[in-house]
């Protein structure tokens, strides 16, 4: 298998990523606008670029057998509260990966991260993959956008492409401290009170080495061009749904915290019900 870059090779879901592949001797190079600890012990080739300077993203992505294409604005929260970089990031960002594939790299395929967000407000629970796509916040547009752009490269360039929608993703001192499970889990470890939006929102929370897992077996089966992963979208979900209100309680009763949960309004960006 010809080299994997990973865009966002810093963060969360690709330093985790990265690790794995290279576990099974499968070489990785990070793209990302900045390292730190997250990828401090990863050994491989790490290239310091911006997803929005696309001479940067066409050098990266020469000889590369796959782009897993997962630098973005990583949050609801920060989508809202900055509309106009959310969508250039996400859906320029991933222009730039697709326009530079096509010109550059053409027999690639690319895979990329997407979200539950694109749904919005299911009509139904639990949720698959052909459900109708109606987001409700600027992120979830965003990486609706970003789909549209794959399926439009793929149409018009016969790019290949697999998508995979991530739902709420936990479980590392690598997540960003501001996710709700690191957040609960810092306010109960210290004592100092839980606030929860709402509360009653019902999600699907997913294990990273899951995650990871799942992806390191389409990165594989992209690889060989199986039929069962390109052009197709894959969400990786539990099946499972948790009340936020819920979570608060357990986090708060594993770390025996006499912490107090403050429940606030629910925000108007937040989906209120989502099981994979």
């Amino acid at each position: 298998m010809k080299n994997v870059l990973i865009t966002g090779g810093n963060g969360f879901i690709g330093s985790h990523l990265a690790e794995k592949l290279l576990a099974k001797n499968i070489g990785v190079t990070l793209f990302d606008i900045k390292f730190n600890k997250n990828s401090e012990k990863i050994s491989c080739e790490k290239i310091r670029g911006d997803i929005l300077d696309y001479e940067e993203v066409a050098k990266a992505v020469r000889n590369k057998g796959i782009v897993v294409h997962l630098a973005a604005v990583s949050r609801v929260e920060w989508g809202q509260q900055n509309p106009e970089k959310c969508l250039r990031v996400n859906a320029l960002g991933t222009l730039n990966v697709l326009e530079s594939l096509s010109k550059n790299n053409s027999e690639a395929a690319v895979i990329f991260g997407s979200s539950r967000e694109v749904y919005g407000e299911p009509q139904n629970l639990p949720v698959a993959e052909k459900h109708q796509k109606n987001p409700v916040s600027v992120y979830g547009v965003s990486k609706l956008t970003a789909e549209k752009l794959l399926a439009a490269y793929n149409y018009a360039n016969g790019l290949k492409y697999v998508i995979l929608r991530f739902s709420n993703v936990y479980g590392s001192e690598k997540d960003l401290p501001e996710r709700v499970i690191p957040n609960f889990m810092r306010a109960a470890s210290s004592g100092e009170p839980i606030t929860v939006y709402g509360g009653s929102q019902v999600l699907d929370f997913t294990f990273i080495d899951d995650v990871t897992d799942g992806a390191t077996r389409v990165v594989e089966k992209a690889a060989n061009g199986d039929e069962t992963v390109i052009n197709q979208a894959i969400q990786f979900t539990s099946g499972e749904g948790k009340s936020i209100l819920e979570l608060a309680e357990l986090i708060k009763k594993l770390y025996n915290s006499d912490s107090k949960i403050i429940v606030e309004k629910r925000r108007s960006f937040d989906v209120s019900n989502f099981i994979g």
